[in-house]
């Protein structure tokens, strides 16, 4: 039998001759052999069309009572099963917690900010097991409460399931009054505005627009934020969280959307006034029809409260200022998939402060982001 390392190689070379089958094969024996990351990436190939069979092989594992492959079964189970948290995923989550484990006590945390004494036994539990995470996350509060109890796994899985309830209860506002407009407040929490923005702010670049002539991406005066765009590599349980709740809110497909990208606003940035759906022009281009078509909906989720930095509408007259946690959509297009005209916007300067979200754009159809990420 061939080495972890010969298959590795192999592996590699399929990939560079564009050989997937033959590639993602050698992977899912290397996991086999024991190496947790080649099964992990074998296990995710398969997982948007068979999740079942994703979780049979990562089970099937030598070192399937892992933390790490357990945590996985459970977000392949969550994301690509089920479409909702549960009784058993949530009490398998805490059980990972419960040992410590970082990513799990994340989750939780992200659930649980309403109830302040399990969220102060999950804090406790992070920053003992994970100190070095826990400063980064909780920035302005360095001490930890020393919670030695163990936690309590009933109050964790009614606390989760009862906020999950609300959240599917929550209706969204229309600003304007053709609907072209929505606001929800209070969607994304506050573990998951900080961690957004902690996670993948080392990603960040000069933004860029798409050349109306070519559908390239190039650098404008118009866009002088910086942005981190998540792709798939990338994206976790919280970042798939927040785009599950974009796409309810929105109502929208999670398999329609392109991959989330991280803003950063400062020192006088700004994205003047545009439109962000395609225009005739675009819609030829190959690149465009094969990632989905026109973006139909825009989602924006603010990371940080500020009193500047608004997103204004000047056709509709509306002004919204970025606030903590709240999901703003509209429309780019009309019920005839026409251009909306009335969606025109602009991301406004800021000057004092740096202005940070969270921008999910929609297209008419799935894109190849959408269906791995969240299954076809």
């Amino acid at each position: 039998m061939k080495s972890i390392e010969q298959l590795l190689t192999k592996a590699d070379l399929h990939f560079q001759r564009n050989e997937y089958s033959q590639a993602y094969d050698c992977l899912r024996i290397a996991g086999q052999s024991g190496h947790l990351y080649a099964a992990l990436d074998y296990a995710y190939h398969i997982a948007p069309n068979s999740p079942k069979a994703a979780i049979d092989y990562l089970s099937a594992l030598p070192d399937n009572s892992k933390p790490t492959v357990r945590f996985h079964c459970l977000l392949i189970s969550r994301f690509y099963l089920f479409k909702e948290m549960n009784y058993e995923l949530v009490s398998e989550l805490v059980r990972l917690a419960s040992a410590g484990h970082a990513e799990s006590l994340i989750v939780l945390l992200s659930w649980t900010e309403q109830n302040t004494s399990v969220y102060a036994q999950l804090k406790g539990t992070l920053g003992r097991h994970n100190p070095n995470i826990y400063r980064q996350l909780f920035m302005g509060d360095p001490n930890y409460a020393d919670v030695s109890t163990s936690l309590c796994e009933d109050t964790i899985i009614t606390t989760v399931l009862e906020k999950q309830t609300s959240l599917l209860d929550k209706t969204k506002t229309a600003v304007d009054s053709n609907g072209i407009v929505c606001e929800m407040s209070g969607v994304l929490s506050d573990i998951e505005c900080d961690y957004m923005l902690l996670r993948y702010k080392s990603l960040l670049q000069p933004s860029m627009v798409l050349n109306p002539l070519n559908g390239n991406p190039m650098k404008d005066d118009i866009r002088t934020s910086e942005v981190a765009i998540i792709t798939n590599q990338w994206v976790d349980w919280i970042s798939r969280e927040v785009e599950v709740k974009m796409s309810r809110m929105s109502d929208t497909k999670p398999q329609h959307g392109e991959p989330l990208n991280l803003l950063r606003y400062k020192d006088g940035q700004e994205y003047k006034p545009h439109y962000d759906g395609f225009t005739d022009t675009q819609l030829k281009q190959t690149s465009i029809i094969e990632e989905g078509g026109q973006r139909t909906h825009t989602i924006l989720a603010y990371l940080n409260s500020l009193s500047e930095g608004a997103t204004h509408f000047p056709k509709l007259g509306i002004t919204i200022y970025p606030e903590k946690g709240k999901l703003v959509s509209f429309l780019n297009v009309d019920k005839n998939l026409a251009l909306e005209k009335q969606s025109y916007h602009c991301g406004q300067p800021v000057s004092t402060n740096e202005k940070w979200m969270l921008t999910k754009w929609v297209r008419l159809n799935s894109t190849q982001y959408g269906n791995l990420v969240h299954g076809s």
